[in-house]
């Protein structure tokens, strides 16, 4: 279940109607990512060819030589991730954090032989952990979902001094192709848009954690047609818009997309691009 209710932003605690207004938005944007990445459970392993990869090489940055007690993998989805960390530091309990209560249930049940590791439904930028109690956090492509400045706040909050978090994210120019085809086709805001690069170097800058390391890295993943590749995204949750809401979705509007999107065939397929932030900082 979500850890928000509507009554939690009512009027009557004195805030302003335009504010709970913009609030209660940011709460229903939250409850749609959490229901469609419950959606997708049984079918997001399958389908996170990108996700995976990525994930492994967030994962070389994490440290070898630190006592880690425990550890926090935030947006753990499926679980994998989660019980991938309990396998390499085998002293440490790891929890997997999730908004979606499908996502752990699923997780919960891939993973129940994994005594190590506990799942809990929570918020990235409100984390449900006391300050100074966590060694080590992982996150890989989740907290692009999330106010990047909420989520640092929390992470040093939460993590002891000298622990680190390591992660991977998105950023501008992500999925290029699919927003560029959509706009030719008369679409506009069915692509959702990632802070810039340098941008979330001033917020990481601002966070009065230490930057280990930050790099930008392009990958592209590669689609027979446009259908698998909507598909693929919807199986893999991520078809939430965060703002606005697209217009319906039409068997001609698709037809133009397809048209459009086929001029950019390469050998390998259909291009999709992400631009992957990977970086570690410590407190």
């Amino acid at each position: 279940m979500s850890p928000y209710t509507l009554d939690d932003y009512s009027s009557e605690l004195g805030v302003p109607r335009s504010d709970v207004a913009s609030r209660a938005n940011k709460v229903s944007v939250k409850r749609l990512i959490a229901r469609n990445f419950g959606r997708a459970a049984q079918s997001y392993d399958a389908a996170a060819v990108l996700q995976h990869r990525v994930a492994a090489r967030a994962m070389l940055g994490l440290p070898t030589n630190a006592v880690v007690n425990r550890v926090l993998d935030l947006g753990s989805g499926t679980g994998i991730h989660s019980v991938a960390l309990a396998d390499r530091y085998a002293s440490a309990l790891v929890t997997g954090l999730d908004l979606s209560m499908g996502m752990l249930q699923f997780a919960q049940r891939q993973h129940s032989s994994c005594n190590r590791v506990r799942w809990c439904s929570g918020d990235i930028e409100s984390l449900p952990f006391a300050s100074e109690s966590i060694d080590l956090i992982f996150s890989s492509l989740a907290i692009q979902w999330c106010n990047l400045e909420r989520v640092l706040d929390e992470v040093s909050r939460v993590l002891k001094p000298g622990g680190q978090f390591v992660f991977s994210t998105l950023s501008d120019g992500s999925l290029h192709e699919l927003n560029a085809s959509w706009t030719q086709a008369g679409e506009s805001g069915r692509v959702n848009q990632f802070a810039e690069f340098e941008k979330q170097q001033e917020i990481i800058h601002r966070s009065g954690m230490s930057l280990n390391s930050m790099s930008l890295q392009t990958e592209v993943v590669y689609y027979p047609d446009v259908i698998t590749m909507l598909r693929s995204l919807k199986a893999l949750g991520v078809n939430t818009v965060l703002e606005g809401t697209p217009s319906l979705l039409t068997r001609r509007k698709l037809d133009v997309l397809k048209d459009i999107y086929e001029s950019l065939r390469e050998l390998s397929g259909l291009p999709l691009t992400y631009q992957v932030v990977y970086g570690t900082l410590i407190k």
